[in-house]
Parts: structure tokens; sequence; C-alpha cells
């Protein structure tokens, strides 16, 4: 793993603790595409579910040697916002969140903060022995990073799916099977630090409990009640362009500054059909530095595609009704009808 990567990692632990605390139209065919939507009654491009009703709880855990980082640190986030950050470089104890106003939403962030020192332990452990294990002595120990991250997502349903899983140097080494209440090793080198995970049963169940049953669904409930940023929504900022090569044109179609991070992005031809040369590798949402989140699609057009104009990038978040369409020089609030199923 590089060193670049955490230091990634590092700035967004920095982001989650700052929330807290701190053209003209170009072708006529547009038009002429307008006037048609207007015409018809609707036209269905496309089915969409709204993912935004999926709640979530991330836990991460973070010990590390040989990065600008704390030894030990810990964040916890409903919805992507902050709700616990603890390091060992802190002074004092973890202060009460000023938008913690009732009896049950404070006995769940007493418990996430009771699991503190226990996981600050267990997780300077686990680097240890994964260090021992892969033989890592000497100037080779100079730089490792031990990482657990745990959570469940609430569904639309009620359900709850719980999950744990730990990783070292960036690859899988153990993970909880909540069903046999268990660890799982994923390299051999994980053995030794499973076997004395498996030992520990009162904490195996405690574990099991919270990420998998109504337990983790009540501390979302509860601090989506509490916390006044989980009802913020930011709308997306859309941006187009392109990159011309010989055979082909790839334009780009850059989503940025929303929030919840569900979005949903899609190009679409002149014909209103999805275009599906699409650039997999940036398909990714990734976060601003300030709450906020951003995407980039793009696709590749051919060459005797000479007139990139009629594409347009469609983008539907629940910040606003419908979907907002992008083509070159003109946004279109809602010319596209698409169903919600």
């Amino acid at each position: 793993m590089q060193r670049g990567d955490f230091q990634h990692g590092r700035q967004r632990q920095k982001r989650l603790q700052l929330q807290l605390q701190d053209k003209v139209l170009r072708d006529s065919q547009i038009a002429k595409t307008e006037l048609k939507l207007e015409r018809e009654s609707f036209i269905l491009l496309a089915v969409y579910r709204d993912a935004t009703k999926v709640h979530s709880l991330d836990w991460y855990f973070v010990a590390s040697q040989g990065f600008d980082l704390p030894d030990y640190f810990e964040v916890v986030t409903v919805d992507d916002i902050q709700v616990y950050y603890f390091d060992s470089n802190m002074k004092g104890d973890v202060p009460l969140p000023e938008w913690l106003s009732s009896t049950t939403a404070r006995q769940h962030w007493n418990f996430i903060h009771s699991r503190t020192d226990f996981n600050k332990r267990t997780i300077t452990e686990a680097l240890k022995s994964a260090t021992q294990q892969f033989n890592l002595t000497g100037i080779s120990s100079d730089v490792n990073i031990y990482q657990g991250y745990g959570g469940c997502h609430l569904h639309p349903d009620g359900t709850v799916q719980g999950f744990l899983t730990h990783a070292f140097n960036g690859k899988d080494f153990v993970s909880l099977d909540s069903e046999n209440k268990r660890f799982t090793a994923a390299v051999p080198q994980a053995v030794l630090y499973k076997t004395l995970r498996d030992r520990n049963q009162d904490n195996l169940q405690t574990l099991v409990t919270f990420y998998n049953t109504r337990w983790c669904a009540d501390v979302i409930k509860e601090f989506q009640q509490q916390n006044p940023q989980l009802h913020m929504k930011k709308a997306p900022e859309i941006l187009l362009s392109e990159k011309r090569k010989s055979a082909t044109t790839e334009i780009t179609c850059h989503v940025t500054g929303f929030y919840p991070r569900t979005v949903q992005v899609q190009w679409f031809g002149s014909d209103m059909q999805p275009v599906v040369e699409e650039v997999d590798s940036e398909n990714k949402v990734l976060p601003n530095g300030d709450g906020t989140y951003q995407i980039r699609k793009s696709v590749v057009i051919p060459a005797e595609h000479t007139d990139i104009h009629h594409y347009s990038c469609v983008v539907q978040h629940s910040s606003i009704p419908g979907n907002i369409t992008k083509a070159w020089g003109k946004i279109l609030l809602n010319p596209i009808l698409i169903y919600h199923f």
C-alpha cells in the first residue's frame, strides 16, 4: 500500500472531523428535442430506485505506524455525517455533541464512546500481530496500517444488514461471521489473531447484536432525529468538458457539491437513449473537502459522430425534484420525466 493512499485517508478523516466543527445553446437540435418532449406526455428513459432510503452507520478504526497520523483513531458516521471521533493524541475526554438532547440518543452515543478503549487496545494488538505474522520486522515494520470497518445498512423495508471487516496494509485480514459468531481469517497470517478474538465470546455476542439487529438501526434513527446535519440536502453542480483525440472524443460530466452521497448520472444520445460507451474507471462517488460529494462520468464518442452537442448528461438526486439535464451550453430542468418505482 502506498503512502499516498493513507494520506487520502487522513484527509478524509480530517474532513469528517471538520464537519461537526466547524454557455448559449449551441445546436438547434436541442430545441427540437425540447419541443418533441413538450408535445408528448412523457418519455420513459430510465428506472430509478431511490437508494437514499437506505441509511447507514459506519464505524472506522485505524492503527498505524510510520504515517503522519495518530497512532490510533476511530470515526463513526451516520449517512456520511460524523457523529463520533477519537484519536490517541486527544487530551481529556471526548466531548458530548451539543445536538444530543434526548436520553436515548445520549445512551447510544455513550455506548459508542464506551467501546473506544477496547477498540484501541484490540486494533493496536492486531497491528502488532499482523506485522509479526507477515515477518515485517526491522525496517519493514516502519510503515504499516491496520484498518477496521464495521457498520450496518437500514433498508426501507426495515431489514438490517450488518458487517465488520479488518484489513492490514490494504488487504483483507479477518471478518466477522455473524451467523456462526466467529471471525474468519482471510489469509493464513490472520489465523492467530482470529483465534484470539474468537476466545472472547462476550465481545463476539456484543458485536453480532450491535451490527446485525435493530440496535444498530435504532442508533441510526435516533441520531437522524437529533443531528440537524443529517437533514441537509445540497443540490449538485454540473460541468461538461471534452477531450478530443484523432479517432474519438471523450466527453465528461462532472457532478459535484451534492449531499447526500447517492446520485444517479447517465449520458443520453440524440435519440434519447442511454449511451453505453462509458468510461467505467471514473464512475465513483468521491468526497469533497466540505462534506459534499462529486462524481465524473465520461463517454467516448467515435469520430464519425462529429456532433457531440446531441449528447446530454442527466442527473438525479434527492435534493432536486425530477432531474437536471445538461447539454452543451444549457441546463434543462426536468425536460425528461423519469418514473420512480
